[in-house]
């Protein structure tokens, strides 16, 4: 039994009960081992058992260790001449180790010294085996823990004998000693005396060792060697004794570390390492800082060996860090003056080639750069530069400039290759300085700067790079940034501007100044304006567009300015002047500003009402900084500015809503309502003002319809639409400032939404149920007041409502149901929702996608509302709401019946506990499968699938006999598409419950249905078999990452070629939780209508899912026909596509995912001299030019050009041609080139080098012959090259 065992029947001996029989607990464990050992445990505790027995002595833990105790003590007093029988003691020890956990501390310390004196003669014997050591050396950590420690001498010679085992040859003995030393140490904590002596005790046997492995005893050749081993033993044991020790030791100790680490050998460093590990993690423990710092001194000097393993570097890392925190909290001053040795060790391990020591620097360098380096630290570097700079005297550099210029020169092309992490440790140095960066990393910044210039071949690290950049300006503010960084707009030529710089701007600035962008920024604004009006009159169109371009990028970094800004008090008055004249004059920057001016107001009304920004999880460290600027006073003054400003904002707002077109993205709406919640007085003026306009524009729009009534003529209608326009807008306009009205003014707004829902048109009815769920949505005061008002109010205008209006008013019944759930008593709201419940499921055969899904949600919404427990809802009304929609079943039309059946569907999809209540209602479900009707049986086969798409295995068993029978009357069906569904669940089904059990309920005559499935599901598997591992890693990423989704167009659709597999993997064998909240299921439903789709009907891209993995069935008119379509629109894709890009009128870029219509396009190559000459251009000339354009042809790699349009029939080179292009060549791109095998790539830099090597023999040849030669094979049409050749 060796030493892993005996622990573990220690263990297990120590949760035995006194009444349990030790002898049958080793027997049954070790009987059937054929060690020796083990054989003589279980024989002498058997022999031992039945003395026991023999003796009527009971079989417990005290008797065992009674008969043991006094057998060892007998067996060890015979003469010293008589041999011992080993392997009787190594039992008896190992017996006496095992129970004394179950003897009583009375009994232990009335027999401790019968039982010391026979261990400690039992540890002096050589001829014992290593089990008996082991054993005793866990006696003696017992008996310590009984023992009187007061008195030293009364333990002194148990200490001895533990001690003297600590550098014992034998793993297991030299292991148990020195857990027995740490044991003791800690049963001596509280006790300084003993602790001193114990600690004495382990300080001498380590100088002696240290003395021995010195040589101090020549006359002995080989004890050199064995002291030096016997003190990598108690290396070992310090490891874990260290830390228990006292502090005068500790520092002894650590003295005699520096020794031996100068000695630079790898396995005493090691040890050193872990021990000092041990010692600085432990919290309570002190101890000299300057011994430990003189050891991280040594341990920074020999990192740089290049002989260090990963493991000595990670773990020499770690140290560093840890080691230097805990000096820094003993003793700070002799911390800070090591940094620059520890951040020169740190960059020594960023450079080797072990990815842990790499990532254990990194991490320690950011530790102690927030850690070690303070404001005091940082300050005097500061002040140093500063008086150095005015007496213009040099001086030696400070701790933090040595610092500073070690992580700088992480930057150097000598440690590229870590130049991902070294922009980590940069970045954290530059939240950590502040705005003290521009003193001490002045140079950091341009070398960052410069690493930007670099080619993406050269640089791979162009995102941390951006990221470090970022940190820097949130550390010194973009005004000091921009000062050492400058956008260099002046440049001549545009490519020297720095347009990188933008999103940087724009992400990363916080805590700016409004009075910078009010004075630089816009005086910026208006030089390009400006320039850009002087080249457009000069006919340089483009040059003017990109001008306009910077223009525009300078106005949106408006909102990142905006960003808890340092100086809203003071400066807002004069960006808002500026902001108003823009908002005039400027439309295309509108949407900045609004947003611009939301975040201020949001930012500021928050910390005013005390509420946190949560909107990031990981807040920066400079947004940390400038929230921590922003106290309540400081938001309250700046709350104070922007009321003062609301009325000429909302002024111009309110104008420019109402002259508009459009508010893309309701921007003004909610810029509006922003400024309204925090200037309640202005908003109330402006509400009555524009009610009164509202009122007159209502009464002339009932005169024109009277007039329109009476007169039969034809009358011209686009006054009227714009009077129903205005009228929308007013409406808008009035909604938008509810965040500042009272209830009073509400019920204005209102009287106006009532008449306006009887309005007999559909843009003002829509306006006006919009408005009224805004209303709802918003203010629960004024839906408590009026609700019966509301109620009656919705029903009498049901049969008026206008088609494009019905998705508001579902809004708007949501609202009232929902609130009636939580207020009311059950009946009135069993009232209330049958009242509106039928509307709701019409609702969801809509042919309007929108209110479709808005029904769905609604549905799913007052299902949550009935079954939120928190609200005042239960199981119960779930059950009844579920109920009350059953009861549509009975509808006298298939349109009510089908609808119903839909929204029984959804129901079950989103909650799991009604799954049970729709199982009740198979039997009526097979029964509507019989009628004849389309509409109905399409929504009862969607119904049984996600009945199967949500049941357990065990559940469909019950129901699967009369599932399959009821499906199995459609499969025959073709002209209705219904058979593809049969088919598809079915296929559920099968994986669901399994083939055989399908097999055993299905129909002799539809058996080779069932096989058709079987072969197809057994085609799919090889398939993927079949494929690499990589692939199918990327399937099942893409197929199970993927959430649950309702999606009603696959579940209800009329084709089944959507429901493949993969498509129906959106929902089989998922669970919808029951908690979901309904807003993330009305954004996922509004996600989901963004897809594009022709209709209900003709669903082609459900189709194509198929295409890769089943056969197509050209027996299905309708299939083959998409599928013929589709092929022919891939084909004028290629063919009808022109070379040249497609530019719009502004001078952008047009990428088209679809067919590229054929335009007549002209060159940009020469840009300014084009756009003189265009404006003269004649149309024989554009259709010149339309003439010579350049086709594309198609090869097997690609799109390749000829070159004949530069062939010149007089010369051998080619020519220039006005319009065009300079002559040149490429080489054609191939797939293989993006390839990450070794060998590829190996192919493409090959083939790359053999196009180079032929530039000299392609000189003088034109473009057409150069692409006709033929080339090395190393060339290889994998290789892709493009250059301009000079003509001839």
């Amino acid at each position: 039994m060796d030493g892993v065992e005996l622990n573990a029947l220690t263990i297990n001996s120590s949760n035995l009960n006194d009444e349990e029989d030790l002898c049958e607990i080793i027997i049954s464990r070790y009987s059937k081992s054929l060690q020796e050992d083990d054989q003589h445990l279980c024989s002498i505790i058997g022999a031992m058992s039945l003395g026991l027995k023999e003796r009527n002595c009971p079989s417990s833990p005290v008797s065992y260790f009674g008969a043991a105790t006094s057998t060892l003590q007998s067996l060890i007093s015979t003469p010293t001449s008589d041999p011992k029988p080993s392997h009787v003691i190594n039992s008896l020890m190992t017996i006496i180790a095992l129970i004394m956990p179950r003897v009583s501390n009375t009994v232990l310390k009335k027999d401790g010294d019968f039982v010391k004196e026979i261990v400690l003669k039992v540890l002096s014997m050589s001829s014992v085996g290593d089990r008996a050591i082991v054993a005793g050396l866990q006696i003696v950590s017992r008996l310590f823990a009984v023992a009187n420690k007061a008195s030293w001498s009364d333990i002194a010679d148990l200490y001895t004998a533990l001690l003297g085992f600590i550098t014992d040859s034998r793993v297991k003995v030299r292991k148990q000693s020195h857990l027995g030393l740490r044991d003791v140490l800690l049963s001596f904590r509280g006790m300084p005396s003993a602790l001193a002596s114990a600690s004495d005790g382990i300080l001498k046997t380590y100088e002696r060792l240290l003395l021995l492995a010195g040589g101090s005893n020549p006359n002995v050749s080989d004890g050199g060697v064995k002291g030096a081993q016997e003190v990598l033993y108690v290396l070992d044991a310090l490891k874990d004794c260290l830390p228990l020790m006292s502090t005068k030791h500790v520092n002894c100790i650590l003295k005699y570390y520096k020794t031996l680490l100068e000695l630079r050998q790898p396995l005493v460093t090691r040890r050193i390492v872990d021990s000092l590990n041990v010692l600085c993690v432990h919290p309570t423990l002190e101890f000299s800082a300057e011994a430990l710092l003189d050891l991280l001194s040594a341990i920074s000097v020999s990192v740089a060996s290049s002989e260090s393993s990963a493991d000595s570097l990670t773990f020499a890392a770690r140290l560093l860090n840890i080691g230097m925190t805990k000096i820094y909290s003993l003793d700070r001053q002799k911390c800070v003056v090591k940094i620059p040795v520890v951040f020169n060790a740190l960059k020594d391990i960023l450079t080797s080639e072990y990815e842990e020591a790499i990532f254990a620097a990194t991490e320690a360098f950011k530790s102690l750069i927030n850690t070690c380096i303070d404001e005091n630290l940082i300050r005097q570097g500061v002040d140093q530069i500063r008086s150095a700079n005015i007496d213009n005297k040099k001086s030696g550099l400070t701790i933090i400039e040595k610092a500073c210029t070690t992580v700088e020169s992480l930057l150097d092309y000598s440690h590229s290759a870590v130049w991902d992490v070294a922009f980590q440790v940069v970045s954290t140095m530059f939240d950590k300085l502040g705005d003290s960066t521009p003193y001490l990393m002045r140079g950091t910044l341009k070398n960052l700067e410069d690493m930007q210039k670099m080619s993406d071949d050269d640089f791979p690290y162009r995102k941390q790079l951006h990221e470090c950049v970022g940190s820097a300006l949130g550390a010194i503010g973009p005004e000091t940034f921009l000062s050492l960084l400058p956008l260099n707009l002046e440049a001549d030529d545009l490519a020297d501007v720095n347009v990188w710089l933008f999103p940087i701007l724009k992400h990363y600035t916080v805590g700016g100044q409004l009075s910078f962008f009010t004075e630089t920024i816009l005086g910026r604004i208006a030089w390009a304006k400006k320039k850009a009006r002087k080249l457009e009159l000069e006919g340089r169109l483009v040059s003017s567009r990109s001008i306009g371009a910077l223009g525009y990028s300078l106005w949106s970094l408006l909102p990142a300015f905006c960003n808890y800004p340092l100086d809203t008090a003071e400066s807002f008055n004069d960006l808002g002047k500026a902001l108003c004249d823009a908002l005039r004059e400027e439309p295309e920057i509108r949407g900045i500003i609004c947003s611009s001016l939301q975040i201020l107001i949001q930012q500021n009304k928050k910390i005013t009402e005390g509420e946190t920004d949560h909107s990031d999880v990981d807040i920066s460290i400079a947004k940390q900084r400038a929230m921590a600027r922003y106290s309540p006073d400081v938001a309250k003054n700046n709350m104070d500015v922007l009321k003062f400003s609301a009325r000429g904002f909302l002024t111009i707002l309110s104008d420019i809503f109402l002259e508009s077109t459009r508010d893309d993205g309701g921007l003004i709406q909610s810029t509006i309502g922003e400024f309204a919640s925090i200037a309640r007085e202005v908003a109330s003026k402006l509400f009555n003002r524009k009610m009164r306009t509202l009122l007159k524009a209502t009464q002339e729009a009932a005169k024109a319809e009277n007039v329109r009534s009476s007169n039969s003529m034809q009358v011209d209608s686009s006054n009227e639409n714009s009077a129903s326009m205005l009228r929308g807008r007013l409406l808008d306009l009035s909604v938008s400032l509810l965040p500042g009205l009272n209830d009073e003014e509400i019920g204005v707004l209102f009287l106006a939404v009532k008449s306006a829902l009887q309005d007999v048109d559909g843009h003002i009815q829509k306006k006006a149920y919009k408005v009224l769920s805004i209303i709802l949505k918003n203010s629960e005061s004024f839906l408590s007041n009026n609700l019966e008002e509301l109620l009656q109010r919705m029903i009498d205008v049901m049969p008026l409502c206008h088609f494009s209006a019905k998705r508001h008013r579902l809004d708007c019944l949501y609202f009232l149901i929902v609130h009636v759930s939580k207020n009311d008593s059950e009946q009135k709201r069993r009232e209330i929702i049958s009242s509106f419940l039928t509307e709701i499921i019409l609702a969801l055969k809509e042919a309007n996608k929108k209110t479709r899904n808005r029904a769905y949600d609604v549905l799913v919404q007052i299902g949550h509302a009935c079954g939120d427990e928190e609200n005042g809802g239960n199981r119960e009304t779930l059950h009844q709401f579920f109920n009350m929609i059953a009861g549509g079943l009975v509808g006298e039309t298939p349109h009510m019946i089908s609808a119903s059946v839909k929204g029984l569907a959804r129901l079950s999809y989103e909650f799991s506990d009604l799954v049970s209540n729709a199982y009740q209602l198979l039997p009526s479900t097979y029964l509507l499968l019989q009628r004849k009707n389309r509409e109905i049986i399409k929504a009862s086969l969607g119904l049984l699938k996600v009945l199967v798409a949500k049941s357990q295995a065990d559940g469909l068993q019950m129901h699967l006999s009369s599932m399959v029978e009821g499906l199995l009357r459609w499969q025959d069906d073709s002209k209705n598409h219904f058979k593809a569904k049969v088919k598809y669940l079915l296929e559920m089904l099968v994986k669901k419950c399994g083939m055989d059990s399908v097999k055993a309920v299905m129909p002799e005559q539809h058996m080779r249905l069932l096989t058709n499935i079987r072969k197809t599901n057994q085609r799919k598997e090889k398939k993927m078999s079949s494929t690499s591992e990589e692939s199918k890693s990327h399937f099942s990423k893409a197929t199970t990452s993927r959430l649950s989704r309702w999606n009603h167009t696959k579940i209800f659709s009329d084709f089944g070629d959507g429901e493949t597999e993969n498509s129906g993997s959106d929902y089989m064998d998922t669970e919808t939780a029951s908690g979901r909240r309904s807003r993330l299921q009305s954004k996922a439903s509004s996600l989901r209508t963004k897809k594009t789709r022709k209709s209900d009907k003709n669903l082609p891209e459900d189709l194509y899912d198929q295409f890769d993995d089943e056969p197509l069935d050209l027996l299905d008119r309708n299939k083959t026909r998409l599928a013929l379509r589709s092929s022919e629109n891939n084909r004028k894709r290629k063919t009808d596509s022109d070379d040249e890009p497609e530019i719009d009128d502004e001078g952008r870029l047009i990428i088209r995912e679809g067919r590229i219509p054929n335009k007549d396009k002209t060159s940009d190559s020469d840009i300014d001299k084009r756009s003189i000459a265009g404006s003269h251009m004649s149309s024989k000339s554009r259709s010149t030019q339309k003439s010579t354009q350049k086709r594309r042809k198609t090869s097997e790699s690609g799109w390749a050009y000829t070159g004949n349009e530069y062939a010149s029939k007089k010369a051998g080179g080619d020519l220039k041609k006005k319009g065009k292009l300079e002559p040149y060549a490429y080489w054609p791109l191939d797939r293989k080139m993006m390839s990450r095998r070794p060998e590829h790539q190996a192919v493409a830099r090959k083939g790359m080098a053999q196009v180079v090597k032929m530039t000299k023999k392609l000189e003088g040849k034109s473009a057409s012959a150069a692409l006709s030669m033929k080339f090395p094979k190393a060339g290889k049409k994998g290789l892709k090259l493009r250059s301009k050749r000079k003509s001839k």
